[in-house]
């Protein structure tokens, strides 16, 4: 009855939207400022990566979700920060997310800690006419050590892991289905290279490793097997 094109576009068309929506929830961003800015300083940010899943016939790669955003030193202790997600908005679906960085405890050398990270995640499906807010809690503890630089200069680099906290507010979800899961956990690892004002992070991510991921469109890639997925990440800052 249909051509064997269209039957593709309609599973491309679900895959799309299954990722839209799986990928979202399951943060499609690393953390943000896992140690705060300095008081006053500005930071330009952009991040690269998503849920690993395998595309047939192509490869086994990250969603490559990208973000664009900016974040400010409000005081020695907390910063301010706001994104753009730009890859959903190709596919109609615009997100922002604003939140803050604030750091609640430090040893006496300085060189651990520990930063929570408040979020609120705004997305509108244009297509749906359909709004969308999601709280976001992120929590990391972090481990600084020096890395002595060819110009003999110490550059402070940090390994941190953590867990970040989405939260689902309404009890209906697409097409009035319950919503079975109001809290989603994803434990973290991550490190970040410090090169002066450039800045680069790597971080992985176990998304929601109590969530079965079998008997979906999507192939995700999991550590767990048949739980969760795995979510691999890079971010860029660059201090002004």
């Amino acid at each position: 009855m249909f051509n064997q094109e269209f039957v593709q576009q309609i599973k491309i068309h679900k895959t799309l939207v299954f990722i839209g929506f799986f990928g979202f929830i399951t943060a499609c961003a690393p953390t943000r400022f896992v140690k705060p800015l300095e008081h006053k300083q500005h930071a330009v940010t952009a991040s690269f990566g998503g849920p690993v899943i395998n595309v047939p016939g192509i490869a086994t790669m990250p969603i490559p979700f990208t973000t664009f955003g900016y974040g400010y030193g409000l005081t020695p202790k907390t910063t301010v920060y706001g994104n753009f997600h730009t890859t959903s908005s190709v596919f109609g679906v615009v997100q922002f997310d604003f939140g803050t960085s604030h750091s609640i405890w430090k040893n006496e050398n300085n060189n651990k800690g520990v930063s929570i990270a408040p979020e609120l995640n705004f997305m509108i499906d244009v297509f749906e006419k359909r709004a969308s807010l999601y709280p976001q809690l992120d929590a990391n503890y972090y481990m600084d050590y020096h890395n002595k630089e060819k110009d003999g200069k110490s550059k402070v680099n940090y390994l941190y892991f953590g867990l970040s906290n989405w939260f689902e507010l309404r009890a209906e979800g697409a097409n009035g289905t319950k919503v079975q899961q109001h809290i989603i956990c994803s434990p973290q690892i991550g490190h970040t290279f410090d090169r002066g004002k450039w800045n680069y992070t790597l971080e992985a991510k176990i998304l929601a490793p109590y969530v079965s991921n079998e008997k979906i469109v999507v192939d995700y890639k999991s550590i767990l097997g048949n739980r969760g997925g795995l979510g691999l990440y890079f971010g860029v800052n660059y201090k002004l």
